[in-house]
């Protein structure tokens, strides 16, 4: 179990520890892109997810949980890469597109094998914790990765070669996992992906709380997910572009505590658990309408409530899934995850239109009150009738 925990922490705090994640944004501006253009790569990078689920679930089938992830991250090491030498808009899409191939490979075969792994350990019970600690590595890799704005002094080039680095080392975490063995026979043959989406569809539907729980999770992660943006957000609050890593590592680690510390509520009511989605809704609008250096302990207080809120709900929602049916239903969760991704996405990218990244801020502040109206009105009644 030991072995286990250390490969999985390893992998999920080297996987984020990228030193370029404070200014590859800054960087894509810097070599031409606007605002809009900027948020049409994170919906670039949702596409490649989504539209590599069905060969990433068969190969996940085919081959493992383990050398499946090995693939994601030599994605992601091509596409840092790519951007280095080839910096313009084509160079950038490719890139991005590779690295959410990438991310549909973490999200079916790393978040199957935590699960499945802790399982066979008889240790269900302490999936929560273990799924709190797993993302408490992943945010402070993050946060930890605010340091590249610092180094930008030694050049792009010095932050994407320490940040392939953390990838080789994240490839090595995997190879210390135990060996899982691969649960299904070889005459598995690659799913379309509109099969695929259907059978995740049906497979959910079965279970009226288990979709309900799911579509809460996704809309809690995503509409006020605002990692990707926070260095562009940081410039517009008055950050110099040496010190914007200050604004991911703060948000971040804030996040951080939230993920640490979900599963000592596990046992939460789901009218307290519901109410506080509608906290993150106000400290949005709250900091977008003041916007400033100074207000930033707000977004501090959301990300810290939003992850936290997640960390319950999903794994609420993996304790629900058949295990038979894991890849399948994980692979519908991912591609749903990542068209409401791309949504936000547009709407982040269409206020930023109106002059500032301020207006996006305030308009999912708004989204997540509808959010927190809907959890306490429909899926609490949905899930105590199931029960």
């Amino acid at each position: 179990m030991r072995r286990l925990l250390a490969g999985i922490y390893g992998f999920a705090f080297f996987n984020k520890f990228l030193l370029l994640t404070p200014v590859y944004a800054i960087f894509m501006q810097q070599n031409g892109l606007n605002d809009l253009q900027l948020s049409t790569m994170f919906i670039i990078s949702a596409l490649g997810t989504i539209l590599c689920q069905a060969p990433i679930t068969f190969i996940t089938n085919r081959l493992g949980q383990r050398w499946s992830m090995m693939i994601g991250q030599m994605l992601k090491a091509f596409a840092i890469v790519l951007w280095l030498v080839m910096p313009n808009y084509t160079g950038f899409v490719i890139g991005m597109f590779a690295w959410g191939a990438q991310t549909g490979f973490r999200s079916v075969a790393f978040e199957g094998l935590v699960y499945d792994a802790v399982a066979s350990y008889g240790k269900k019970r302490d999936y929560s914790r273990i799924l709190g600690r797993k993302s408490t590595y992943e945010s402070i890799g993050v946060a930890l990765s605010a340091f590249g704005s610092l180094l930008m002094f030694m050049g792009y080039a010095w932050v994407t070669w320490a940040s392939v680095v953390a990838i080789l080392i994240s490839m090595i975490c995997l190879l210390i996992l135990p060996y899982m063995p691969i649960k299904s026979s070889k005459n598995i043959v690659a799913m379309p992906m509109r099969k695929l989406f259907r059978s995740g569809l049906s497979i959910c539907l079965k279970t009226p709380c288990l979709m309900s729980v799911m579509m809460l999770a996704l809309l809690v992660i995503n509409i006020p997910f605002l990692d990707d943006f926070l260095s562009p957000i940081g410039l517009q609050v008055g950050i110099p572009t040496e010190y914007v890593g200050i604004v991911p590592l703060v948000l971040l680690g804030c996040a951080t505590i939230g993920q640490r510390f979900a599963y000592k509520f596990t046992n939460m009511s789901e009218i307290l658990l519901y109410s506080l989605i509608g906290v993150v809704g106000v400290a949005f609008i709250s900091f977008g309408m003041s916007y400033d250096v100074a207000s930033l302990w707000v977004m501090g207080i959301a990300y810290m409530l939003f992850y936290g809120i997640y960390t319950l709900l999903y794994s609420r929602f993996q304790h629900m899934i058949p295990s038979r049916h894991r890849s399948v239903v994980l692979s519908f969760y991912t591609t749903l995850n990542y068209l409401l991704y791309m949504v936000v996405c547009g709407i982040v990218g269409l206020g930023s239109t109106l002059g500032s990244w301020r207006f996006s801020i305030i308009i999912l502040g708004i989204l997540m009150l509808a959010v927190c109206a809907w959890a306490l009105l429909y899926v609490r009644c949905r899930c105590s009738a199931r029960n």
